[in-house]
């Protein structure tokens, strides 16, 4: 959203320049406790010292990516002073231990209490620092909010008598959210007039007026009547859209699974858009999935090579096999995989593999087996369209027959799909579409409670399942 990535840059901007003064001011103390013996005549000879100065530049770099990873950049719009307090003490914290074993451990110095008290004036430093300009920075975009001068446009999807409730409790109960209602859509015959300065909003063609009227997020403010699959149905068509979207927590949800509340001191609307994952989980989650992608495609090049060759040796076609498949909210993109079924093997329409299937090849029963057929996906994770651990992705074809018996899978679309997932682990292959449901109810609680030790689990089982050649 182009107002949170202004609130973002803002705060990377002050957090650089706040971290490289702790580190200047650090570096000025800590030239006080060195061993006169190292011929630094002055300061200023000592703050100009090739190693010094470098650490001037890498030092706050190595920190921006310790707050990036802290997710503190993801959300920038609204903070609270205490989630600032808490977060900046994690980071500084770890980055404090770091710089210890890489910088500081070794100064000569006159004795090792002086430099446990170089820890801590470091942590000191950064924390006080740091955290001082951010809630300065929050105490300012509060304000703003409070006064109406800085805001996220809002889009109230609902009955006209929940869509004025929402509208009366976002303006007088709760202004500090920055939240101004700029679109109403009103999903029953009688549309929303009751506000002129609400423009109506086409649930049509949701893309087109998003964009025209500058949307940043949307409230769902459906009645309890409403039933699942009405409500699954309108996610479907606002994921794309790659926006917030947020349920008011005082109306009933209807939904089976944990939310994520987004404000307490006022009225509290839950997000309904992403699942229930800290943000620096989510930023970790992704920076393991770029590592360890890239490490994958580059070491593993070799057995591409020979697979290549294998599957060309053993039937006539392609090397490797795309196929479309419905992603991250609801997003189309093209999964790789290594061909494992003669070419043209749906003559007569999608047709879900078995076991027994004599449309797999020989070698690619192989690749199955192991799991190798899947290893190109690792481009996919690369590319943003997937991560390694998530819910699998389908074809829209089978996505249609899901939702029409279980409506929440929808929900699945909440993550990245995965290479691997705890349904692929508890249940393997799917055959027929109740099995699918059923793999369904393990990554819809895998949703609920993703964490990256859960992960690292999911991980170890699949490695389990390749070794010991289970994947069929």
């Amino acid at each position: 959203m182009k107002s949170d990535s202004r609130h973002s840059a803002i705060y990377i901007v002050s957090d650089f320049i706040s971290t490289s003064l702790a580190w200047l001011l650090f570096n000025i103390v800590r030239y006080t406790t060195l061993d006169p013996v190292n011929n630094f005549t002055s300061l200023g000879n000592y703050l100009l010292y090739p190693l010094v100065l470098a650490g001037q530049f890498v030092v706050p770099l190595m920190m921006m990516a310790l707050y990036w990873l802290s997710g503190y950049y993801n959300k920038a719009f609204v903070k609270s002073r205490i989630e600032s307090i808490m977060t900046t003490l994690g980071s500084t914290l770890i980055g404090t231990v770091i710089i210890y074993f890489i910088a500081i451990i070794d100064d000569p110095i006159p004795d090792r209490y002086s430099n446990y008290e170089l820890v801590l004036i470091l942590e000191g430093l950064m924390f006080t620092i740091v955290s001082l300009s951010r809630i300065i920075i929050t105490n300012r975009f509060l304000r703003l909010r409070y006064q109406r001068r800085i805001w996220l446009n809002v889009a109230v999807i609902g009955t006209p008598e929940t869509i004025d409730d929402c509208i009366r409790r976002l303006n007088v109960k709760t202004p500090a959210l920055g939240l101004k209602v700029m679109a109403a859509a009103s999903v029953t015959d009688t549309p929303y007039t009751a506000s002129p300065d609400v423009a109506p909003f086409s649930l049509d063609n949701p893309a087109a007026d998003a964009d025209r009227l500058g949307i940043e997020q949307f409230i769902i403010a459906l009645p309890p009547s409403c039933s699942e699959m009405e409500r699954m149905t309108l996610l479907r068509k606002l994921y794309p859209l790659n926006r917030t979207i947020l349920q008011p927590a005082w109306l009933d949800s209807g939904l089976s699974m944990r939310t994520r509340v987004s404000n307490v001191a006022g009225e509290p609307l839950t997000d309904i858009s992403s699942a229930v994952i800290s943000e620096s989980t989510r930023n970790v989650k992704r920076t393991f999935d770029v590592v360890i992608s890239t490490i994958v495609l580059i070491l593993l090049l070799p057995v591409f090579a020979i697979i290549a060759v294998c599957i060309k040796l053993n039937s006539r076609g392609p090397v490797f096999f795309s196929q479309e498949r419905i992603g991250h909210h609801g997003k189309r993109f093209r999964i790789y995989k290594f061909r494992t079924m003669i070419p043209d093997a749906e003559p007569d329409g999608p047709a879900l593999s078995r076991p027994d299937d004599r449309r797999i090849t020989g070698f690619g029963r192989t690749l199955r087996k192991y799991r190798l057929d899947e290893l190109p996906q690792f481009w996919n994770v690369l590319k943003g369209e997937m991560s390694i651990v998530g819910p699998r992705p389908e074809r829209e074809f089978y996505e249609e027959q899901i939702i029409a018996k279980a409506p929440e899978y929808t929900l699945l679309h909440q993550l990245r799909p995965g290479i691997t997932s705890w349904g692929m682990v508890k249940y393997g292959y799917a055959s027929d579409i109740d099995a699918m449901i059923a793999r369904m109810r393990y990554d819809i609680i895998y949703i609920e409670n993703v964490s990256i030790a859960i992960d690292l689990k999911i991980l170890l089982y699949t490695i389990n399942t390749v070794i010991t050649g289970k994947g069929i």
